[in-house]
């Protein structure tokens, strides 16, 4: 799934022109047959204004922009989450149909949210750590740990976190990229 994963945060990484013109081959090269490239066409408003009870002025313009790229992938066999601002505890701003069913979140559950509520009592201190250390000093991190679904019951997670940079060059989101990757027999 790593070359999956990495084809997506280049791509989510790109203008929205380019970002239009890179989901076709991101699509035939993985073999993406749920994603529906007809929404490839359609604009970031358009797209945002057909999730159900999601207010699209509740977020800055380049969140817009990344949240409907967001909707176009959202159902890749990775989880895709928007956090931020950091500087406000880094809330959940959307997250994919995907992650929504990797951990039985709704995206109502999880807005406003950090992701630290999927960590319990078997997650890995030291990857919390690499994480954290990720996100003050404004590096991409790659860590696997235990998390906890909405019915509490545990499945190994990797995870990356991308920092993502607004029009201004000075980084105000992240993007995770998560994949369950084993679930115990409990």
């Amino acid at each position: 799934m790593a070359p999956l994963r990495d084809a997506l945060i280049d791509c989510m990484l790109l203008d929205e022109e380019r970002f239009r013109r890179r989901l076709p081959d991101i699509v035939e090269t993985h073999n993406l047959q749920s994603v529906d490239l007809e929404l490839a066409d359609e604009s970031p408003t358009d797209i945002l204004q057909d999730l159900d009870g999601f207010e699209p002025s509740s977020v800055t313009a380049s969140e817009r922009e990344r949240i409907a790229r967001m909707v176009r992938l959202g159902t890749v066999p990775l989880g895709l989450t928007l956090t931020g601002p950091a500087y406000q505890d880094n809330p959940v701003r959307y997250a994919t149909q995907t992650f929504q069913e990797m951990t039985g979140y709704s995206l109502a559950a999880l807005r406003g949210e950090n992701l630290r509520l999927l960590q319990g009592p078997a997650t890995d201190a030291d990857a919390i750590a690499t994480l954290q250390e990720g996100i003050d000093i404004w590096e991409q991190r790659t860590v696997e740990l235990w998390n906890y679904r909405a019915d509490g019951k545990r499945f190994r997670n990797r995870v990356t976190i991308v920092p993502l940079t607004g029009p201004d060059g000075s980084i105000t989101n992240w993007l995770g990229v998560q994949k369950a990757i084993d679930t115990p027999d409990t």
